[in-house]
């Protein structure tokens, strides 16, 4: 089992994969990690049959303050890097693009929303040149409003590694 992800490998999940999870809104710095509020986060389960199903797609209505593009910093155990998380809609769905400066935007469908809190999630198999690491890398990415601003909290591969950052909308 996987305890722990390389720094690397964060990196090209970051954009890669996706996956979201618990953020909370405190009074950490920008850019800083803060952990969420009950312990560590759970992914929301899929339903089996005869249960009830998870939480339903993010409309275009509900998304609407998401809208646009959100930079996220990130200090990380290599430095900072920053982010970019765009919100729009096609064919009436809501999506999103997951960047950062060294690799191209990836598309995010699997966005929902329980009360205030919106969760990407996607997942891929890893296998590059940043890292001896090959395998399943899934992403999740819960957003947390922050008055203006998004806490943004990211878990790979259910706590093989956590980060987290507060997202600002770009002018």
């Amino acid at each position: 089992m996987l305890c722990r992800i390389p720094m690397s490998l964060l990196l090209t999940a970051f954009v890669m994969s996706s996956s979201a999870l618990a953020a909370r809104s405190d009074h950490s710095t920008e850019g800083q990690a803060t952990k969420p509020a009950a312990g560590k986060p759970a992914a929301p389960a899929t339903a089996a049959p005869g249960t009830k199903a998870g939480p339903p797609p993010l409309t275009p209505a509900d998304a609407a303050p998401l809208m646009g593009t959100w930079l996220i910093p990130l200090e990380t155990p290599t430095g900072r890097l920053v982010g970019t998380l765009v919100f729009r809609t096609e064919a009436n769905k809501v999506v999103a693009g997951l960047s950062a400066p060294q690799f191209a935007e990836h598309k995010i469908t699997d966005i929902t929303k329980t009360g205030q809190v919106v969760t990407l999630k996607a997942s891929t198999n890893y296998s590059g040149p940043l890292t001896a690491f090959s395998g399943p890398v899934t992403m999740v990415l819960t957003l947390t409003p922050k008055g203006p601003d998004l806490a943004a909290w990211f878990d790979f591969n259910n706590s093989g590694f956590q980060i987290g950052g507060t997202a600002k909308k770009k002018g």
